[in-house]
């Protein structure tokens, strides 16, 4: 966690920490648990993290239910996802832009933090 709040240092990004000391771990895919122990949200220069309440409630809902967890969006059209399930390939993270009319595909990152990242630099582009 510690290289995430350095990141999170680096761009400038805006974070409230976690004082609560029970997180709804069944709720929370095990790739976003350490997170939301220890974050309640962040805003970024290109987009959010949600709070735990606002993930869940978004995570409910077509066409993320059942298989994905929305933990954020960018400053336009996609959505932040990690898969909730134990990925075979190692692989959690994923983004979806809901105005282009495709399925959510597979996930393409292992991290939270290397996931930032490559958002970080398409954003820049």
């Amino acid at each position: 966690m510690d290289r995430l709040i350095e990141y999170f240092g680096e761009i400038n990004a805006q974070y409230v920490l976690n004082d609560q000391t029970v997180v709804k771990e069944n709720e929370i895919p095990e790739a976003m648990r350490i997170f939301y122990e220890t974050f309640q949200h962040v805003e970024l220069p290109y987009g959010r993290i949600y709070d735990l309440d606002t993930a869940l409630r978004q995570s409910r809902k077509a066409p993320f239910s059942p298989d994905w967890f929305v933990f954020g969006q960018d400053n336009y059209f996609c959505f932040w996802l990690c898969l909730k399930g134990k990925a075979d390939d190692g692989l959690y993270f994923t983004y979806w832009d809901h105005e282009s009319g495709l399925d959510i595909e597979e996930p393409v990152w292992e991290d939270l933090l290397s996931f930032l990242k490559e958002i970080e630099e398409e954003s820049e582009d």
